[in-house]
């Protein structure tokens, strides 16, 4: 038998999907359809089916799913580091970065 297989103990053991089997094919899923559209695009040469690929890598516990809280915050953080970054830029005025631009191209 091939041992590309997800039981229910798996399932039931993995922290990743809380041992919720809806969860377990969510992610699996997700993972799969990437994957699928990744050979599509020609990014990736599959040995074997996205979905088996998909498997194996739920059994490895290397996927992992957001709530949508967790997900809101994650981008919430996000936002706020790119504000704190921009906020430490020194700020130029628009003349002096045309003037760079024109002497840039020898206008």
């Amino acid at each position: 038998m091939s041992n590309h297989r997800v039981y229910l103990d798996d399932i039931y053991a993995s922290e990743a999907c809380k041992g919720s089997t809806f969860r377990a094919v969510v992610m699996m899923a997700h993972e799969a359809r990437f994957i699928n559209e990744q050979a599509r695009s020609g990014y990736l040469t599959l040995e074997m089916k996205p979905t088996t690929i998909a498997m194996d890598k739920f059994k490895d516990n290397k996927l992992t799913i957001l709530s949508k809280e967790e997900a809101e915050a994650r981008e919430n953080a996000k936002v706020a580091e790119i504000q704190q970054a921009n906020a430490k830029a020194p700020a130029q005025d628009s003349a002096s970065t045309l003037d760079a631009a024109n002497d840039a191209f020898g206008i």
